[in-house]
């Protein structure tokens, strides 16, 4: 099931990572199943309470999906997959807002503030005031 891999992490944590790590490098394909938790805790000589923890903090973060009986497999478009990698096609009068960054002809241009700031500038600006070195440190 994992191939020639083998986790090593005895904590739920560690274990959901390391299967994280294996999805996200593609290691472990969409579809491809997980040991069934029981056979994994004996692997690895854990409580099964311990993996079913690591399993269920992975189906939460929608990277495996569950099951019951007929196991636990990998999504086929993890969370985990890298916004590069996903195929979106941006309709025709719709705005990517994917990237996070503005566009910058919609920003007003900051040269009049830059400038204003830098004219007649106080000393004293964006100080709390009191003496500029506190005597008692000197």
């Amino acid at each position: 099931m994992l191939g020639d891999y083998r986790i090593t992490a005895r904590r739920a944590n560690d274990i959901a990572a390391e299967i994280e790590t294996l999805v996200s490098d593609g290691v472990l394909p969409p579809g491809a199943a997980l040991p069934p938790l029981r056979d994994l805790a004996v692997d690895l000589g854990v409580n099964p309470n311990t993996v079913a923890a690591a399993y269920r903090m992975l189906r939460e973060r929608g990277v495996i999906e569950t099951a019951g009986r007929r196991g636990s497999r990998v999504l086929p478009r993890p969370a985990l997959t890298p916004r590069d990698y996903a195929a979106l096609e941006i309709p025709e009068g719709v705005r990517d807002l994917a990237d996070g960054n503005p566009d910058a002809r919609l920003l007003p241009d900051p040269a009049p503030a830059l400038a204003a700031a830098g004219r007649d500038a106080d000393p004293a600006a964006g100080r709390y005031g009191g003496p500029e070195l506190d005597p008692g440190l000197l």
